[in-house]
């Protein structure tokens, strides 16, 4: 301030005034050098302030940009770890899969080659068990007929319990055999199949339309619908069986029902239900105990799934799904 008002002297000075004229001139303007003075100090003072704000702002923010960047770089360096902990598990369980996958189909090639193999000398036991049986029957004792009886029906079982493992065998061969079939048709054949059971037992069969142009295994699905109203009229109670069959559209595929009012299956049993060779009713009843895992499997070959309801005494409800490509 004090140059600005020597300035101003100094120039007052070059002028033509009386000393008067040139003290009244300052003294008018130095409040207005002074006042504009402050203001200049005050605005460099708060440009200042203003900047030492900012610059420690940034530099706040450099150091917070710092820390995140060493937080994101360990966070990295941990996903990179987990990352390769989960291929490495994963590269496990396809190594894994790809044995239990092997194992299955040797399992599977045993199992069709033993059971093909084991047909032909239990036919020999069976047939000569037959033949004493209608040339001596009745002229040995008791104890000889009775062997003889078990002989026979040992050799039928073991023959069906074969027969089962062959169909449980080749039902993965039936996907090169999928083609459009009429369900109304495979049930006509399973009603012609269980003719001597239903007439037997005066069972009641009844259903809804089924699907008339689904891509599927005929075989298969003869098969499944078999084994499932086979069941419902096997496992029945006192009443006569009836079975109730439906279907209907679910998303891409479709959803199939087969209830019916017979002794009912126990709830401790459905996590083995469609396992191989599970009885999980009264074993005097004929079965080899592999009816369900073939049903089980043959809904796996359409891309399906199935799941029963019950309560014992009071009937079953199946049901499972079938997709359409």
């Amino acid at each position: 301030m004090d140059k600005l008002l020597t300035a101003l002297r100094e120039n007052l000075n070059a002028l033509p005034l009386t000393e008067q004229q040139k003290q009244t001139i300052m003294n008018n303007m130095a409040p207005l050098i002074r006042e504009k003075d402050e203001r200049l100090t005050f605005m460099q003072n708060r440009t200042l302030k203003d900047k030492n704000i900012a610059i420690n702002l940034l530099n706040q923010v450099i150091e917070d940009m710092q820390e995140q960047k060493e937080e994101v770089n360990k966070a990295n360096k941990i996903l990179t770890q987990q990352k390769q902990l989960l291929e490495e598990q994963s590269r496990q369980l396809r190594e894994s899969l790809e044995r239990l996958e092997m194992s299955y189909e040797e399992l599977e090639q045993f199992s069709y080659i033993a059971s093909h193999d084991l047909r032909s000398p239990l036919r020999t036991i069976a047939s000569y068990a037959q033949l004493l049986q209608r040339r001596y029957g009745g002229e040995l004792d008791e104890t000889a007929d009775e062997f003889l009886a078990f002989i026979i029906s040992g050799a039928q079982q073991m023959n069906d319990i074969i027969s089962d493992l062959l169909a449980y065998s080749g039902i993965q061969e039936k996907k090169d055999q999928f083609a459009p079939i009429d369900l109304n048709e495979i049930l006509c054949q399973v009603r012609f199949n269980l003719h001597a059971e239903i007439e037997e037992t005066q069972a009641r069969i009844d259903s809804g339309p089924l699907p008339a142009d689904l891509l599927a295994s005929k075989s298969g699905m003869l098969q499944l619908f078999q084994n499932l109203i086979g069941n419902s009229i096997k496992f029945r109670g006192i009443q006569p069986p009836e079975v109730r069959i439906s279907a209907q559209p679910q998303g891409a595929g479709w959803q199939f029902s087969i209830q019916d009012n017979g002794i009912g299956l126990d709830e401790t049993y459905r996590k083995k239900a469609f396992l191989p060779f599970q009885r999980m009713s009264d074993r005097s009843l004929p079965g080899s105990g592999i009816g369900l895992a073939i049903c089980k499997k043959v809904v796996k070959l359409h891309r399906g799934k199935i799941w029963y309801e019950s309560r014992e005494g009071e009937g079953t409800t199946f049901y499972f799904t079938i997709a359409v490509d």
